[in-house]
């Protein structure tokens, strides 16, 4: 089946469902109602164009939809070029907005997937997962499974919410928004058959599914809640979110997901979607332009398939608008570009350009279904051939400069080298990175970035800087140029100060965000710079108040965003014309005389973690090795994280070495001494280090800590190494290849630290009945316990086998009687083990505990069908021995207080069972 044939069963199957066919949205990722969705790069989803509806903040042009939506997603790049990674790819869907839910959605799924009149998929080379609490989902299809023969139990499989929740791991750890369980639909690739029915295991599936042999081909999301948190750490939102609230949704909806690719790969047999008739039209074309040929070689091959993946994604991202550029959606593209160029040239001998031959095949196969190809396809083709020609000018002399870098047996190319080949070669850092992973390379990506932000302070020149905050630009004029900010944060911590420039932030559709920047003659504020981030705190002017959220330095200036707490005219800020915004900032805050002033506290925080650095840098060297050299760093308010030279983990007794050595340095309370604007050649001679993230000139500025830390360093400090307080190694962990990671903690940090410990060391004691103190002792005695109860159980287990032996045959049912030292629970799990694949016996147990006496039975289902119950056996016998109970026909529990009558009482439960079975 080609892939337009299934794209037209798909539309066709749902429009018969009284789904309505909706075009696929752009790439851009623009919503229904026109609004631009700055979470996302690309439309990476069926569903995303259409999140207005799941919230039930737009109406739907009617509630059941149905759409082949083009997508990219960039997360698997690595991995493209095996069987079934690809960046883009279509996506087929079906939606429902308060129409069906799980049942309808599910019906819908197994009638596609196996009607003959459809795609006809043998039933029983199909399995199914669902979230593990979605008995839902589990018990609709197990009605088809059932109805077609086959037993649930061996093709739907519970999964968590890592697999099985929509974002994945959204149950427990968000990100905000609309979320739900999920079914996800496998078909069996392999050349053998499937296990047969009834002898197939959760962990048979999950380790075929490893092994390749299950393929995912769709997903069906059950819409149900609105996920509500909040950032664990707002200063380090890569912590991710703390839940705090998980509402059901106005209405519940559905959103499903089938890839084309992938599917027609199903439905053809083949083990790859690179050979369906999406990508053999082009891998045919690179075939004639190269001379290589498909299927001879693996690295080839690998080429081949992934420049016929790029080069889709490279034209359905032009044709919809985007073009190659140094950052955002443009960034990925070029990068794209290049990478399709390299495999290319290294891989398959191109000389020449071909990219824009190699989109004929794409407009063919595809330009029916996407007009828009056809539309923009001169742009497409020039675009692609004028990439790749400025690509191929500079390629291969960055080439010979990156395998000249390589030969010197770095183990770490410098971020500098990394830029010089991004900047004036051309190659993407991803590029790079790839080609020095080949070599066992560590690019060192904040240095990278480092020598990115200078060289765009360079170029902006003396008339103007401008800074971006989540992608929106500022810029500040100067009639005479920018003077620099005069920084007093060494010293002071409050500035009387005057505001020289202010401009509005606005939004890509040049509306202001609420959020503007003010630059100050001097400023207290610390600009972030060598991995210590910026200060915060408030700007008072006479009729106005400001909060200070981030700073950057660039050109001299120090750039403060900011947002208003009280100004004339704020209520204009959200939304407002970019040109009036401008205007009223100038008449409000231009010339304005201002207190500046930082959060000491947060301050005082970030110092105390940034002077722990020097100091662990110190005793890393000490104990590991002069080999040991910083290779990135992060110094906050609330934990500092340092990143360094080191091919092996720590162990345990040598970390706690470094940190004691660290915690001396900090009883000591020994005074810091900056020396500032001193020669460089003076401090190196002093024996100082440089520290990641600055640049020096003849000049420096260099912190001494007595004879045990000497670093060049444009940072912040405490006055002498007392302040600092606990310092505490909180983790230790691979950071790159060569490059360890420590995290570690000081001060309100630490005394956080440390009374988060005691709470669980007390936390833990009480469930154990203990004290903090003897808490290990506990521990062990919980084991000990623990293994007691173990020789119990196989003691028990070792009575339930022996007392098969001495089973009673009433009426043609097999009676079993045992009496047990052991609680209730024991007696349970003992019948449930004599009862197990004997569905004519009837087990009977009296469990004797403290004085205490139980009875427990259970009756298997041949043995209830003629007439067995398991209350009314225990009811006489609990009578017999002075007590009471019963239950259900098939199991029950009752309780006996003369532990004397219990044989006489087991001895007669043949005659009660006796009268009950015939």
């Amino acid at each position: 089946m080609t892939v337009a044939k299934l794209r037209e069963l798909y539309v066709k199957f749902f429009e018969s469902k009284q789904h309505l066919h909706h075009a696929s949205g752009s790439l851009v990722p623009i919503d229904v109602t026109g609004r631009l969705d700055e979470s996302l790069l690309f439309n990476g989803a069926g569903m995303v164009q259409f999140k207005p509806y799941f919230r039930g903040v737009a109406q739907p042009p009617q509630p059941r939809l149905v759409s082949v939506q083009k997508c990219v997603r960039t997360g698997d790049i690595d991995e493209v070029g095996d069987d079934s990674h690809l960046t883009f790819f279509e996506m087929l869907g079906n939606f429902s907005f308060g129409d069906y839910f799980k049942a309808e959605a599910i019906a819908f799924s197994w009638e596609f997937l196996t009607s003959p009149e459809w795609l006809g998929l043998d039933p029983t080379r199909l399995a199914f997962t669902v979230f593990t609490e979605d008995d839902v989902a589990y018990q609709a299809w197990s009605q088809h499974l059932s109805a077609a023969g086959i037993e649930p139990a061996t093709r739907i499989f519970r999964l968590g919410e890592e697999t099985n929740y929509w974002p994945a791991g959204a149950f427990s750890s968000g990100p905000p928004g609309p979320c739900g369980p999920n079914s996800e639909m496998f078909f069996w690739t392999s050349n053998n058959e499937p296990a047969p029915s009834g002898a197939y295991s959760r962990e048979d599936y999950l380790r075929d599914e490893a092994e390749g042999k299950w393929l995912e081909i769709w997903n069906d999301v059950f819409i149900q809640y609105e996920w509500q948190g909040e950032h664990k750490n707002p200063e380090r939102p890569n912590e991710g979110y703390r839940k705090t609230g998980m509402p059901e949704l106005p209405f519940a909806s559905i959103d499903t997901g089938m890839g084309l690719e992938r599917t027609a790969a199903v439905l053809n047999s083949f083990r790859s979607v690179y050979d369906t008739d999406a990508f053999q039209p082009i891998i045919a074309k690179i075939e004639s332009l190269s001379g290589a040929k498909y299927g001879v070689s693996e690295a080839g091959d690998r080429a081949i398939r992934v420049i016929a993946d790029h080069i889709r994604t490279a034209t359905f991202c032009i044709a919809d608008g985007i073009l190659p550029a140094n950052n955002g959606r443009g960034y990925v593209l070029r990068r794209l570009i290049r990478r399709a160029v390299l495999k290319g040239q290294r891989h398959l001998g191109f000389s020449e350009p071909f990219l824009s031959e190699v989109f004929e095949p794409v407009l063919e196969s595809m330009g029916d279904f996407y007009t828009v190809l056809g539309d923009q396809a001169p742009t497409v083709r020039q675009t692609l051939r004028g990439e790749e020609e400025l690509f191929s000018r500079t390629l291969s002399r960055g080439m010979d400069l990156l395998e000249k870098m390589l030969s010197k047996g770095l183990r770490i190319l410098p971020g500098a080298d990394a830029f010089l080949l991004y900047d004036t070669y051309g190659f993407p850092l991803e590029v790079t990175t790839e080609l020095c992973d080949e070599a066992g390379v560590v690019v060192d990506l904040e240095g990278f970035e480092t020598a990115m932000a200078e060289a765009q302070e360079r170029s902006r020149g003396a008339s103007a800087m401008d800074s971006a905050y989540g992608g929106v630009t500022l810029a500040f004029e100067f009639e005479e140029g920018p003077t620099p900010t005069h920084f007093v944060g060494y010293e002071f911590g409050r500035a009387e100060t005057v505001i020289v420039a202010a401009l509005p932030e606005l939004n890509e559709q040049g509306l202001g965000t609420g959020r503007f920047a003010v630059a100050l003659r001097e400023t207290p504020f610390y600009a972030e710079s060598g991995g210590q981030t910026s200060d915060s705190g408030t700007i008072e002017g006479a009729t106005f108040s400001l909060r200070v959220l981030d700073l950057v330095k660039q050109n001299g200036i120090f750039v403060h965003l900011v947002e208003p707490v009280a100004m004339r005219g704020m209520e204009s800020l959200v939304g407002g014309n970019g040109e009036e915004i401008a205007q009223l900032l100038q008449e409000e805050l231009f010339g304005q005389g201002v207190i500046a002033t930082i959060s000491i506290d947060r301050r005082n925080d970030i110092q105390r973690n940034h002077t722990a650095t020097h100091l662990l840098h110190a005793a890393l060297r000490h104990h590991l090795g002069k080999h040991v050299t910083q290779a990135g760093s992060y110094v906050g308010p609330h934990t500092l994280r340092f990143d360094f030279t080191h091919n092996a983990a720590i162990p345990v007794e040598l970390l706690r070495e470094i940190e004691q050595t660290v915690n001396a340095e900090v009883l000591e309370n020994t005074p810091l001494v900056t020396y500032v604007d001193i020669p460089i050649s003076e401090a190196k001679a002093r024996g100082a280090m440089a520290l990641f993230g600055e640049k020096y000139g003849d000049k420096v500025r260099m912190v001494e800590i007595g004879d045990f830390s000497r670093e060049l360093c444009g940072g912040t400090h405490v006055a002498a190494t007392g302040e600092i307080g606990l310092f505490k190694i909180v983790h230790e962990a691979s950071a790159a290849s060569g490059v360890r990671r420590i995290e570690a903690v000081t001060g309100r940090g630490a005394m956080s630290w440390v009374n988060d410990q005691v709470a669980l060391a007390s936390q833990a004691a009480t469930l154990l009945k203990s004290t903090p103190k003897d808490l290990v002792h506990a521990i062990g005695k919980l084991q000990e316990s623990l293994r007691e109860e173990r020789r119990a159980r196989q003691k028990l287990a070792q009575q339930g086998s022996e007392s098969v032996a001495s089973g009673t045959d009433v009426n043609g049912v097999e009676l079993i009687t045992q009496r047990i030292a052991g609680s209730a629970d024991d007696a349970k799990l003992l019948v449930d083990r004599l009862i197990e694949g004997k569905p004519a016996r009837v087990v009977v147990l009296a469990a004797e505990a403290e004085g205490k006496v139980m009875f427990v039975g259970k009756v298997g289902a041949d043995a209830l069908a003629k007439g067995a119950h398991a209350g009314n056996v225990l009811k006489e016998l609990a009578r017999m021995t002075g007590g009471g109970g019963g239950g259900r026909a098939e199991f029950a529990t009752a309780g006996g207080r003369d532990a004397a009558k219990v044989d006489e009482a087991l001895q007669a439960a043949a005659g009660f069972l006796a009268s009950m079975v015939k």
